[in-house]
């Protein structure tokens, strides 16, 4: 959802290919698994299924936004100088979600 939620917000890159690599050039992504040095083979085939699935719903405009418009997100286990400035709008078991205040 933050992918989208960027694609779709004049702050971040116009293409999906932009938001995702964004950081990239300089070492600093800002999605850690489009630059974590692993190989994006697939081994779990009905886990990557259900990737394709929720992708493709993203892409065609049909997957509801669980983070209520997050454009940004972290790991519990950390908290960025950013968050308290930020509006949370979503909790998981491993990530807060936020968006900046209006």
């Amino acid at each position: 959802n933050v992918v989208m939620n960027r694609l779709g917000s004049s702050r971040f890159p116009s293409t999906l290919c932009g938001v995702v690599q964004e950081g990239s050039e300089t070492g600093r992504c800002q999605f850690s698994w489009w630059c974590d040095g692993r190989p994006d083979e697939a081994h779990e085939m009905a886990e990557y299924a259900t990737a394709r699935e929720i992708a493709r719903l993203a892409l065609n405009g049909q997957l509801a936004d669980r983070t209520h418009g997050a454009l940004f997100f972290h790991h519990k286990g950390i908290t960025p100088s950013w968050a308290s400035s930020f509006i949370r709008t979503m909790q998981s078991r491993e990530f807060d979600f936020y968006r900046p205040p209006s």
